[in-house]
């Protein structure tokens, strides 16, 4: 065989080869979009940072949904859950009461799926801007007091919105005693990191007191990643 046709079919066969292993680009998914906020009920407390809302959403069930449209409905609303979502302005943490207004769906063009509309309840995460909350702290520096809100979103109180006329810093001591029970001791790390905490400057108490738990201010709030951050103040 000629040189040249060597070099022509080698080339064709490396060619194929890496065509083939080439991954196929998947299909980006359709997913709902909600299209109207039709009603909101806030919490009967004032303090409360849960609201109900009412939407409409726009729908597109695949062909694998039909004879089991309930369960396509909550496979799609289930996305939603524990993301922040702009269009409510809040992390949506339930779904209940879905209504379908009409029992048939539009086929378009050469989409196998089916569009309708629904409405439906969720139940939505929004701290306000002024509220109080309360959280677990579950990291003390010089710099700011972390700490969880119902177990689950972030809060972070920093240095320059502690008091400094009502609190200071306090540095842990380089030895402990060694006959600390295990029950006093898991009270310690809770309260406290291993380079100190902060204290009441009249009292010498722990911030968060034995139950590890601090009353804040909403600051600010900061959406990122779809997961809400609030920022604090004493």
């Amino acid at each position: 065989m000629p040189t040249d046709e060597k070099k022509r079919k080698h080339k064709s066969e490396k060619t194929h080869k890496e065509s083939s292993e080439k991954p196929h680009k998947q299909k980006k998914q359709k997913t709902a979009k909600i299209v109207q906020v039709q009603s909101a009920a806030p919490s009967t407390s004032p303090s409360s940072s849960f609201t109900e809302m009412v939407v409409k959403l726009y729908l597109h069930l695949a062909p694998m949904w039909s004879g089991k449209i309930m369960e396509g409905i909550n496979e799609q609303l289930n996305a939603f859950l524990m993301k922040y979502v702009s269009e409510v302005d809040g992390i949506i943490l339930a779904h209940s009461d879905i209504q379908l207004p009409t029992n048939k769906g539009r086929i378009l063009h050469d989409s196998p799926f089916c569009h309708f509309f629904i409405n439906v309840k969720f139940l939505v995460w929004k701290p306000t801007k002024g509220s109080q909350l309360v959280g677990r702290i579950n990291l003390q520096s010089q710099d700011h007091v972390g700490l969880l809100i119902y177990g689950t979103f972030n809060a972070s109180i920093p240095r320059s919105r502690i008091p400094s006329d009502r609190y200071e810093w306090r540095a842990s001591e380089e030895e402990t005693a060694e006959n600390d029970s295990t029950e006093e001791t898991e009270k310690e790390e809770r309260k406290r990191s291993h380079y100190g905490e902060w204290v009441n400057k009249s009292t010498g108490a722990a911030i968060g007191g034995d139950k590890g738990t601090l009353e804040f201010t909403v600051e600010d709030i900061i959406e990122a990643n779809d997961i809400l951050t609030v920022a604090g103040s004493l």
